[in-house]
């Protein structure tokens, strides 16, 4: 692809299609609670979870990709990356205010790279679908 490069990469889109990629994951997330398919722990739970963030991302990668017509490797893994500057921005506006300690004690390496990962791959696909169906491209 001749598109990748990083002046490519328009920050507005990447920011739009992760609240589009959230926004669409906790859609699904209700639909599937609202079907009675979640429970409380168990492996049920994560892969619920996990299908959720899976369909949010593409859905978000996808409309990035089809509005943006560039760079859908480097779209999507901005989307995926922009889930710690906002991580790191709730944490610092409303963690250590409401509760007195920081998310960042809760969530496990192991969790953090696995939910990293999932996003990653669902917001490139997602990108490069959109890219592709896209009727005009940056070459």
């Amino acid at each position: 692809m001749h598109s990748e490069h990083l002046r490519n990469v328009q920050v507005s889109w990447v920011a739009f299609g992760w609240f589009v990629g959230l926004a669409a994951a906790a859609a699904v997330l209700l639909l599937l609670a609202g079907a009675g398919l979640t429970e409380a722990g168990g492996a049920q739970e994560t892969l619920v979870l996990t299908v959720a963030v899976a369909v949010g991302w593409f859905v978000g990668g996808f409309i990035v990709g089809f509005k943006s017509a560039a760079a859908p490797i480097l779209h999507g893994a901005a989307m995926a990356m922009f889930t710690f500057v906002a991580w790191f921005v709730l944490n610092l506006v409303f963690g250590g205010l409401t509760t007195g300690a920081s998310a960042w004690e809760f969530f496990g390496a192991r969790s953090l790279a696995a939910a990293l990962l999932v996003q990653v791959l669902a917001a490139v696909a997602g990108c490069w679908l959109g890219y592709r169906y896209t009727p005009v491209r940056v070459d």
